[in-house]
């Protein structure tokens, strides 16, 4: 099996190896745990140490001295950890241990070999966002405690007095514990520093995330060299409650099949658009032919108004927006002489350009367009032009400087970016992304509802440092995820999809590139991601609500049109899963996308698209590892 077609990558996946620890199951995997459940019930999603630069960059984790001690219902693991990073040189051990009392301590003691700056130094633990909504108790580190539950919706990240505010009132924490099933409560006591809590979903991370050391403590914090850290962490349930129901088990830890089902409700498909190529290459008679097949509505290209090569851009845009029967989608980056630079871009602007379905109107260095910025563009662009304002980075920048009314008077709607890789970037981290990509969207909904929201743009990699609110620079250009060509990035693709649209709030995404290593194809192949957008725009119709019992395992996207039904299903793990279909007729027909036969579809689509679908036979389909199945029914 290729794995470079499954993941573009040849490095094997990490190993993960199942845990017990009395009435908790878990995996362990490089030194982390994740997916704490208690029954069925996800209850920790991961435990791990990170040590994160000056920047914000995360040193990996590279281990060393692994030994395990495995058993039933117990285990001890002992490893050694080295970080290393620009500046950053720091070794620790790692001691972790689960009893049949369904007590975990996870124990960081380490030592840096030389002089360092660090923000974040220590462990982490993420929540799971179904948590959302229940009860916690926090013991403050002074000693009292606080009653809270965890925000149902995004909680802003509040900057206050260039202070970074964690969600309250879980700050100052020696201890969190939240309720996890009738009568069962899961306690977390933290030793070795203060924590704090921040809804990691403001940057579509699938948690809510619980890490070490203020911030508001002025950061960064030098670290000398032979300086010791230690750190513990210990969990334990305060229930004797044993689980009896041992297929339930194996359903939850991959043996048994996941659940799909199609539900009632209905949802419009948003307008559909894609960046222009960063490599600056002209489009061929054959790729375009193959980009008007996706039907994008629009092709985003970025503007910097004071850089002097600006009109050359916008023509090779507009040339390559006409070749795919595209509108434009504009984003005007302007700086202080935002005036001059809005009038030059109306008088130079060609009246024969393709039409502009909107402008994106960013400042060079505002996290979020200010109401100054967005009135000089509409007095400049004129009443009729449709203008949209808001952020080039995180949904998290717009939800902690949400929109006055003000604002929403001078644009016709707003903007944010999101990528799966602000935090993490393993599958399973990217598999998690979807869910929180769509709760964006309902935490939208609650402070701008009835502006229309696009989403642009959508990308597999940041385009950036985090502290860059302005155009991509161009010595950026050339970085890509080799997961973009995969199956995988196709199967994250259907996945985002699905959770966009079920939010029911976007009007229109922009999503990667048209080609290149960000975009659907590059050269005379396409990308298996392609195949999805074929798909969608071949099938049309309505999106379909469904839900899967296993969203980190399987997920889908459903179409209706009539009385037609198309799913696309995809596998995002590395193992075959077996999945029981509801609400799909009997006399459906199958198509999959596996590793079999990538290479055909991504050299030869239009012959691949062409070939014949196969009987589903019954209602359980197995996906092989990555698959993504095209259900027509």
């Amino acid at each position: 099996m290729d794995s470079r077609i499954l993941f573009g990558s040849d490095q094997p996946l990490t190993e993960r190896i199942p845990l017990r620890a009395g009435p908790l199951t878990m995996i362990y995997e490089n030194g982390d745990l994740r997916y704490i459940r208690y029954g069925e019930r996800e209850v920790v999603r991961r435990i791990y140490a990170a040590a994160r630069d000056r920047a914000w960059g995360t040193a990996p984790n590279v281990l060393s001295n692994v030994q395990m001690d495995v058993r039933e219902d117990a285990f001890e693991i002992r490893y050694t950890c080295e970080n290393r990073l620009n500046d950053i040189d720091f070794v620790w051990e790692g001691h972790l241990a689960g009893d049949a009392s369904g007590t975990i301590t996870f124990t960081f003691d380490g030592v840096a070999r030389r002089d360092f700056l660090r923000n974040r130094l220590g462990l982490c633990v993420l929540h799971p966002t179904r948590l959302a909504g229940m009860r916690a108790r926090i013991e403050k580190v002074d000693g009292t405690i606080a009653e809270a539950t965890f925000p149902r919706r995004i909680a802003p990240q509040h900057v206050v007095d260039g202070i970074i505010k964690p969600v309250a009132p879980f700050d100052e924490m020696r201890a969190l514990s939240y309720e996890i099933a009738p009568g069962a409560w899961l306690h977390i006591a933290f030793e070795g520093e203060v924590f704090e809590m921040e809804d990691q979903r403001n940057w579509t991370d699938g948690s809510y995330k619980t890490y070490c050391t203020p911030l508001r403590l002025p950061f960064p914090v030098e670290v000398k060299a032979g300086e010791r850290v230690r750190q513990q962490i210990t969990l334990r349930v305060n229930s004797e409650l044993r689980i009896k129901n041992e297929e339930k088990e194996r359903q939850r830890s991959g043996v048994g099949a996941v659940t799909f089902s199609i539900l009632n409700s209905q949802f419009s498909i948003p307008k559909v658009g894609m960046c222009v190529s960063a490599d600056g290459k002209t489009l061929t008679a054959r790729q375009a032919e193959r980009l008007r097949t996706l039907k994008p509505a629009h092709l985003r290209i970025d503007l910097p108004l004071w850089a002097h090569d600006w009109p050359a851009r916008l023509k090779r845009a507009a040339k390559q927006a006409k070749a795919i029967g595209a509108a434009l989608e504009i984003g005007l980056f302007v700086s202080d002489a935002a005036e001059k630079e809005l009038t030059a871009f109306v008088e130079t602007r060609h009246s024969a350009s393709p039409p502009v379905n909107r402008y994106l109107v960013f400042h060079r260095s505002e996290n979020r367009t200010g109401e100054r910025w967005l009135a000089l563009a509409r007095r400049c662009l004129g009443e009729r032009a449709v203008i949209y304002g808001g952020t080039n980075k995180f949904f998290t920048e717009l939800n902690a400087n949400r929109p006055s009314r003000a604002m929403l008077a001078l644009v016709d709607g707003l903007c944010y970016s999101f990528n799966p890789q602000v935090h993490a970037f393993d599958n399973a981290s990217l598999a998690e992304s979807p869910e929180a990509q769509g709760e964006t969207i309902r935490t939208y909904k609650t402070f701008a509802k009835g502006t229309p929201l696009a989403i642009t743009p959508i990308t597999l990699k940041p385009r950036w440092t985090l502290g860059d609110p302005g155009p991509e620079p161009d010595d950026r250009r050339g970085e890509f995820d080799p997961r973009q060509m995969s199956l995988f990035g196709a199967g994250w693709t259907v996945a985002s999809l699905k959770h966009i649209v079920q939010a029911d709030g976007a009007g229109s995404i922009t999503i990667y590139e048209t080609t290149g290593k960000r975009g659907v194809m590059d050269g005379r192949i396409v990308f298996p991601m392609y195949h999805v957008f074929a798909d969608i725009a071949e099938f049309g119709g309505r999106v379909v609500a469904s839900r899967s019992s296993d969203p980190l395992a399987v997920e889908g996207l459903a179409l209706r049109k009539g009385k037609r039904l198309r799913v696309l299903l995809t596998n995002l793990t590395d193992r075959p899963q077996t999945v029981m279909l509801r609400g799909i007729g009997s006399k459906a027909k199958v198509k999959m996308l596996d590793a079999s036969n990538a290479e055909a579809a991504m050299k030869r689509p239009e012959a691949w698209r062409a070939g014949a679908s196969t009987p589903l036979g019954n209602r359980t389909i197995t996906l092989p590892p990555c698959a993504i199945a095209r259900i027509d029914a």
